[in-house]
């Protein structure tokens, strides 16, 4: 089937493509009421008084909720790793950080709110003592666990005796800044409560189910089953869909952000309290406070080994900033163990809560700041073997995965290497370092592994096939601008042997069939096995009822023999009938099938992962400290490529991520109140199409059948990996000395 164009491409383009905040009414019937938020000025203390009543006299404002009078919550226990486990909006006067809500404003239109807002007055009482801002080790935690369900320490050997003897060591620390997803759609909802007590919201989100789950607790409907069995079963209870309703429109960027925020709960809160549909969409500015982000990072990275660059031990200590109000702990060591042939090894994590409001999960990670540390650090280690970079990787190539011993269900990153150095003319080089010029312009390479995870997640997905010979796939998946919902038509349509322009998918509503969340690059593979599995189902319905009909040319077939294909069931004899005459003879207006993919999540004893390589040129002018990327290179082993236009796109923008963290993204918080500095996007920088060079894909394709049914990878996060330290490793090698310090600004190479 030739790749088509992305199906929402038109509406996007022209206009027509319909976001939350673009929404003008409510789900349920009435005026709809906006919101404006209130919050806190300073990190902690308390609240000693609220005056609402110039606010409440302007006209148009209904009610000024807060602490005193908001609805009652009960506990939420859903994601272990969402702020609203450990934090609710407006149930008490504690302050827990800067940006806090601590009212919100509900008027008849949003102008009237914002201005009301801006009317409430605040007294606060002094801390006790002084927020905790700065990452301290002496104060850190160290997790049990950290991600979702990931150990904190993993360790294989004896690593520490390892280091004691190896013939060569390393050690050096390594710091990455914290930075805010700044996806194009802040965040929004619209909430209503119908007179049966059942809420509704339109809603941007990554997770409808999750979030529907984490608002039926809030209101305490009742739910009993437990959310972590629920991601693992991909199945939920069926009251939830007559309790909360989520219905998702389009998306405009999510990269882990959109999940688990206060802002869903606040507008359900206030639509509870006024009785009518209501609308909350944050500000740009106040997303950097009610929306999570990317945690600094400290790392101590040790390695030891032999004067041949092979390695024997690796050792990372992650220091992680988290906050007080989040459960959420970066996996920052997930991947190590599973990068390098090192006998010996050890990833450890210590976690530091600070007055601020939660990070989170944001595009590959753990893995992106892990590997800027690690791969920094290969690359120094090379230097001080007097190893070609490329060489050291090589001698230290895992080819089977390290920690368990099994065989990689694939594994292409020696192709990766070859493709990505050919390329960029890694040979022709100058390996010295700072010798090599182009007028006064200093050049270096860099080059970098990259490696994420292949995550395949529980799924459910429902086909069927109508009388007229067209096709509906249904899924409560969510379409976050990756093209998601054209790949899975792709699917779709490959599973019931349709063309692509009979196959309509149904997605973003939680009463539709359960999707786990639109991440960690997941989707297609989790989307795709359910969608085949329900395409199977159906088949062995269809092929049943064929064959139990004296009329059919497939009358007495084994169902089970039979396949999907040219629009109807054929045997393996050739014998066929479509599906259109089939479902009129028996004056059936359509058949359809549900699946999920639970008992498919744990394939055989194989290693999973996918692989990449970064290389990158850099030009730095030795008097100004200026610095451009002329061009930038990855290779990907891409399993099964569904569609190669999304697929490179995907790729594209994962890059384009790497460069803004390796260049430019850092959000400053104000060490005295735990105010972000640059909470708006003319500072807190985020790559444009001036900043972008010449950028190179190369993909891999791969039979990946070991590891998931279809041979399916994930592609949206493994581009981001390994760009930043591909990038410090061309700076060291055109000059000479290393930055050690994400982003890699201007200051920090002027001191070079």
């Amino acid at each position: 089937m030739k790749a088509p164009h992305r199906l929402e491409a038109y509406d996007k383009v022209t206009g027509k493509a319909c976001y939350t905040a673009d929404l003008a009414h409510g789900p349920v019937d009435g005026p709809l009421a906006h919101t404006a938020v209130v919050q806190s000025t300073q990190a902690t203390g308390r609240i000693e008084a609220i005056d609402t009543a110039a606010a409440l006299a302007l006209e148009g404002v209904h009610c000024v909720m807060t602490h005193l009078d908001a609805p009652r919550l009960k506990p939420v226990h859903t994601l272990p790793d969402g702020e609203l486990t450990r934090f609710q909006p407006l149930q008490d006067s504690r302050l827990h950080y800067n940006g806090q809500p601590v009212a919100l404003v509900i008027a008849d239109t949003a102008e009237q709110a914002q201005r009301a807002a801006a009317c409430v007055t605040i007294r606060y009482a002094a801390p006790e003592q002084p927020p905790l801002l700065v990452l301290d080790e002496q104060k850190a935690e160290r997790p049990q666990m950290v991600g979702v369900g990931e150990p904190g320490t993993t360790e294989r050997g004896d690593p520490d005796t390892a280091f004691a003897m190896a013939e060569q060591t390393f050690e050096q620390v390594y710091e990455t800044a914290s930075h805010h997803h700044n996806a194009l759609e802040p965040g929004a909802a619209i909430a209503a409560w119908d007179s049966h007590g059942r809420l509704t919201l339109y809603l941007g989100t990554q997770y409808s189910y999750g979030d529907a789950y984490g608002l039926a607790q809030a209101f305490d409907m009742g739910l009993q089953k437990d959310f972590m069995e629920v991601m693992k079963t991909g199945s939920p209870e069926e009251a939830l869909r007559d309790k909360v309703r989520i219905i998702v429109p389009f998306v405009g960027g999510a990269f882990g952000g959109k999940k688990g925020n206060v802002h869903p709960l606040l507008a359900a809160m206030a639509a509870k309290r006024t009785g009518r549909p209501v609308k909350l969409a944050l500000t740009r500015r106040q997303t950097f406070s009610m929306m999570p982000y990317r945690g600094a990072t400290r790392q101590r990275v040790r390695l030891g080994g032999g004067k041949d660059g092979r390695l024997q031990v690796l050792m990372q200590d992650a220091l992680i900033q988290n906050s007080t109000t989040s459960n959420f702990i970066e996996p920052v060591g997930e991947m190590t163990p599973k990068l390098y042939a090192s006998k010996h090894l050890r990833t450890q994590h210590k976690t530091a809560r600070l007055d601020v409001n939660a990070p989170s999960w944001m595009r590959a990670p753990g893995v992106a700041v892990s590997q800027f540390a690690i791969e920094s650090a290969m690359d120094e280690w090379a230097y001080q073997q007097g190893i070609d970079p490329l060489e050291a990787r090589l001698r230290n190539y895992a080819d089977q995965e390290p920690q368990s011993g099994h065989e990689w269900s694939s594994k292409s990153l020696k192709d990766c290497y070859q493709a990505a150095a050919e390329r960029i003319g890694w040979q022709s080089r100058d390996p010295r370092l700072g010798a090599q010029q182009e007028g006064r312009f200093k050049v270096g390479y860099g080059m970098a592994t990259s490696i994420y995870h292949v995550a395949q997640m529980a799924a459910c997905a429902r086909m069927r096939i109508r009388a007229d010979g067209t096709a509906v796939a249904s899924s409560s998946t969510h379409e976050i601008g990756q093209g998601s919902a054209t790949a899975l038509s792709q699917l779709a349509a490959e599973a019931l042997g349709l063309p692509l322009g009979s196959v309509t998918l149904e997605w973003g509503d939680t009463r539709l069939p359960y999707s786990s969340l639109t991440a960690s690059s997941s989707t297609t593979l989790s989307l795709g096995a359910a969608l085949h599995a329900a395409a199977d189902a159906l088949r062995l319905k269809l092929g049943t009822l064929a064959s139990t009909d004296p009329a059919s040319p497939l009358h007495m077939t084994n169902p089970a023999e039979l396949k999907l294909q040219e629009s109807g069931l054929v045997s393996q004899t050739g014998r066929q009938e479509s599906f259109v005459s089939l479902l009129t003879r028996h004056q059936l207006d359509y058949l359809e099938a549900e699946a999920g993919t639970a008992d498919q999540i744990n394939p055989p004893e194989v290693g999973r992962a996918a692989f990449g390589a970064q290389f990158v040129k850099v030009l730095v002018d030795p008097q100004l400290g200026t610095l451009r990327v002329e061009r930038l290179v990855g290779a990907f082993g891409c399993g099964r490529i569904v569609n190669p236009t999304l697929a490179h796109s995907q790729l594209l923008g994962g890059m384009v991520w790497g460069l803004g963290q390796a260049l430019m993204e850092e959000t400053r918080l104000d060490r005295h109140n735990g105010r972000w500095m640059n909470a708006d996007l003319s500072e807190a920088l985020i790559p444009t199409q001036a900043d972008v060079p010449d950028l190179d894909i190369i993909m891999i394709e791969e039979d990946d059948r070991r590891g998931h049914p279809l041979g399916i990878k994930g592609l949206g996060e493994i581009a981001v990996v390994g760009v930043a330290a591909a990038v410090a490793n061309a700076i060291f090698h055109a000059t000479g000395q290393r930055i050690r310090t994400l982003p890699l600004t201007l200051d920090k190479r002027l001191i070079l």
